[in-house]
């Protein structure tokens, strides 16, 4: 340890802003970060929350309703009401924009150091006239919460952050609601127990060059499609043409030895028979073909379900070997049919469906505090646990592997259990 932490530790007075005493640390503030907050408030006992992005709620906030004329429980409404109890509670803090820069156990406790990016947009000031984004050159520089209620910064794709150049946002605001050169704040948090709500990484399509994202136009990720239809930003008449035909291709990261993902993700099939049946019922013209290896149960109601999706979904029980550019310019999948013959066919849009990856943003904190990863490089140990096999730090929701929304909440709430159980046993030395 060099000479300046040991002054930082010894004299944080001097460094941190402020300190933050509190029974609970929860790094990660997406839905099961939330959860967890929420079950532990109900139980007696104080959370910080520190999350990294812009806005609570992690991938579920991109993610729309699938609700066709029947709700199907797609979960992604259990968002919008935990934040609304998160934000009236005071047994729960949080701290967006904020990352964890150090980590340490001491006598049985941890301790913390915060590093928080300040609000570069005021929103106190903003009345969201969208002349920053008319003068803002740099694309994805500016960009909307997945809400859509305000605007943020994106500090990676900012030039201002990136080599100081430009500051054009600034320059044009005319309510001065722009804060490009704010400081960060360091902040010292104090607490009983540690649980890790950190998510997952969805699997980069870039990585199966064979499916063309990125290269084919028209292949777009189910994550993307998401984002759009929770925007309205799908049109199936785009650019003149017409989306009659769509795809969906499963286990894209997932299932594959040969790139160390030799799991089944869980959330695919389930997300894309939704995601089809949602495009069928909003644009009827569409036909949707979902082409799978074989389908997971992904509820409990999961054979009625299925039954009704065989109705407006063409399923086909092959993964194509490529997707490359048409004759017609549009993308063609190659497969094998049900005698192994090799069949050709265009779509006018190509859905995949990525997997679930660990989040390798968690690994360094991780192995400060001698949590274990499992077998699938996830945090935590195998099978469903909520423990580390470090005392006193925990996992919540996806962190500790693939999971629905319903299903993490539920391990969140049983990662809430634990950690209550841990902080009513006799002290922090002798708890297991």
């Amino acid at each position: 340890m060099c000479e300046r932490d040991r002054k930082r530790i010894g004299n944080r007075g001097a460094y941190l802003s402020r300190m933050i005493k509190t029974d609970v640390a929860i790094i990660g503030g997406g839905i099961s970060g939330l959860w967890c907050a929420n079950e532990l408030s109900r139980l007696g006992f104080r959370s910080v929350i520190v999350e990294r992005n812009a806005h609570l709620g992690g991938h579920v906030a991109s993610y729309c309703c699938k609700a066709t004329d029947q709700c199907q429980r797609c979960g992604a409404c259990l968002l919008e009401d935990v934040i609304e109890i998160i934000q009236s509670s005071d047994k729960i803090s949080y701290h967006v924009r904020t990352n964890v820069t150090r980590v340490e156990r001491t006598n049985g406790a941890f301790s913390l150091e915060l590093l928080r990016r300040p609000p570069r947009i005021l929103t106190e000031q903003c009345n969201d006239c969208r002349i920053c984004l008319d003068a803002c050159p740099a694309p994805g520089a500016l960009a909307r919460t997945p809400s859509g209620d305000r605007l943020f910064i994106n500090e990676e794709a900012c030039l201002f952050f990136r080599d100081r150049s430009c500051r054009a946002c600034v320059d044009a605001c005319p309510e001065n609601a722009v804060s490009l050169d704010a400081a960060d704040e360091e902040i010292g948090v104090d607490a009983s127990s540690i649980v890790f709500a950190t998510g997952f990484k969805p699997f980069d399509a870039g990585e199966k060059p064979r499916f063309g994202h990125g290269r084919v136009p028209g292949v777009i990720t189910g994550l993307e499609l998401d984002r759009m239809l929770k925007a309205d930003n799908f049109d199936a008449d785009q650019g003149g043409g017409s989306f009659r035909s769509v795809a969906f291709i499963q286990c894209v990261g997932s299932r594959d030895p040969r790139i160390g993902r030799n799991y089944c993700s869980r959330v695919c099939c389930g997300y894309a028979l939704r995601l089809a049946r949602l495009l069928r019922n909003r644009f009827p013209e569409i036909e949707p073909s979902m082409f799978y290896m074989d389908i997971q149960t992904f509820d409990r109601d999961f054979e009625r379900r299925l039954e009704i999706a065989r109705k407006e979904v063409r399923l086909i029980r092959a993964i194509p070997a490529e997707v490359r550019i048409g004759s017609d310019t549009r993308p063609e999948l190659t497969y094998h049919g049900p005698n192994d013959e090799k069949l050709c066919e265009s779509f006018d849009l190509v859905v995949l469906s990525i997997g679930i990856s660990p989040n390798p943003a968690v690994t360094r904190l991780a192995q400060l505090l001698a949590a274990r990863l499992n077998e699938d490089a996830f945090l935590g140990l195998n099978g469903d646990e909520v423990t580390t096999g470090s005392p006193g730090v925990f996992v919540a929701g996806a962190a500790q592997g693939p999971k629905s929304i319903d299903e993490t909440v539920s391990h969140a709430i049983r990662a809430a259990a634990n950690v209550a159980w841990y902080l009513n046993s006799s002290g922090p030395g002798d708890k297991p």
